[in-house]
């Protein structure tokens, strides 16, 4: 069964958008709004988690998660409508080359109005089968569940799945979920040998992710014609 891919699930940001700056300089300047220094050990418990905004409020020592996820949401959204935002190189030909072979969908930590911006904006929505934002699961990545969660609603086996990423939190959350992992790191040293090894591909770029991926997608279709 491992050789057949029934759908392909992609992680949004730091992997279809170039989002991941983006977020860090918000979460920066709402940290020093409230009287926090914006350190490389705050990036590092961030990145790809989905509890960004449980985090922030605590150490900016603000009792509402709520506010804390409306206002950077609003001040993406922001940045997004102003065109500081950009699919990363080489999106375009990615999901051109999986979406008429595979059932596809974006499985993102961000919170929906966020993610369904994102989408709208760059025109991916059509391309999708199924969205999971943040609030469609009590638990997010790391854990296994947002991708557990697609694959449901997909009908479909995890096993069967290829789930690309670009963090280390994402790629741990879609190993654990039994998927085979495309990874294209999108802050590499944050990413150890033995994260790494999670990853059935390690890609150093989107064109080479396309690559990798047709040729599994082609291996796929040839094992179900044998």
């Amino acid at each position: 069964m491992r050789e057949y891919v029934e759908a392909v699930l992609f992680d949004l940001d730091g992997t279809l958008a170039a989002t991941m700056e983006p977020w860090d300089r918000c979460w920066a300047q709402y940290a020093a709004d409230h009287g926090h220094i914006w350190t490389d050990v705050d990036r590092h418990r961030t990145h790809g988690h989905g509890d960004w905004a449980q985090y922030l409020a605590r150490v900016c020592g603000v009792d509402s998660v709520d506010q804390v996820i409306a206002d950077c949401v609003r001040a993406m959204i922001d940045q997004l409508e102003a065109g500081h935002i950009e699919l990363l190189p080489g999106v375009d030909a990615l999901l051109r080359a999986v979406t008429s072979r595979a059932v596809t969908g974006v499985v993102s930590a961000s919170p929906r109005r966020f993610v369904a911006a994102t989408l709208d904006h760059f025109g991916l929505r059509r391309s999708l089968q199924v969205v999971v934002a943040r609030e469609d699961q009590t638990q997010t990545k790391p854990h296994p569940q947002p991708w557990l969660h697609a694959a449901a609603l997909l009908a479909v086996d995890p096993n069967t799945c290829i789930a690309v990423e670009d963090s280390v939190a994402g790629i741990r959350s879609a190993h654990a979920a039994g998927m085979r992992v495309l990874a294209i790191p999108s802050w590499a040293p944050d990413l150890s040998p033995s994260e790494a090894k999670l990853a059935e591909y390690l890609a150093p770029d989107h064109r080479h992710a396309q690559q990798w991926l047709s040729s599994m997608l082609t291996e796929s279709a040839s094992t179900i014609t044998r």
